[in-house]
């Protein structure tokens, strides 16, 4: 009975270990994050790791929009709305070497429109007519900006997304070696 307990003591111990807290402060040299506690340092929640699979619904729900075109009040056709579903906002990615951004458009993105991303001020292009996922690779650890915008063949832009804030915290080969 003695050693169920002291087993169950350790399994919580452990339990409380692996979720301790994350820290965040800023200072002249920008954004840190530590598990280590930092004088004016906020403790902040990571929450749960987030992760996108387009399905078939998505696919399907695409492929019928581009049939019914929505024109607009001047009979323009746009885009009811563009968003970017990866990353979520103000994420936290661990220890990764790439980033997928993913772009839903409704009503799906029509053949001769390319969309076009802004990731920490500069623009990425496309590699093909249909793309809506970009990757980025490498990705450099610190806070990131992402904005997706969908164009049509004359350059005009038809919809600009919500800017995405998103963080990557990568291990320093600086800091201090953790005892286990």
């Amino acid at each position: 009975m003695r050693s169920l307990a002291l087993l169950l003591g350790l399994i919580g111990a452990a339990a409380i270990a692996v979720a301790g807290p994350t820290y965040r402060w800023v200072d002249a040299d920008g954004v840190h994050y530590s598990d280590q506690p930092h004088p004016g340092a906020e403790i902040i929640s990571l929450g749960t790791t987030q992760t996108y699979s387009s399905g078939p619904t998505v696919a399907a729900a695409a492929a019928a929009d581009r049939k019914s075109a929505k024109p607009g009040a001047t009979g323009e056709f746009r885009y009811d709305s563009c968003t970017i579903v990866q990353p979520a906002a103000d994420q936290v990615l661990l220890d990764v070497e790439s980033v997928t951004v993913a772009v839903v458009l409704q009503p799906g993105k029509r053949s001769r429109d390319k969309v076009v991303l802004a990731f920490d001020g500069a623009e990425m292009q496309p590699a093909g007519p249909e793309q809506t996922e970009f990757r980025i690779s490498p990705i450099d650890r610190g806070t990131h900006q992402v904005a997706a915008i969908v164009r049509d063949g004359s350059g005009k832009d038809l919809c600009q997304s919500p800017l995405v804030v998103f963080h990557v915290r990568q291990p320093s080969v600086l800091g201090p070696l953790k005892k286990h």
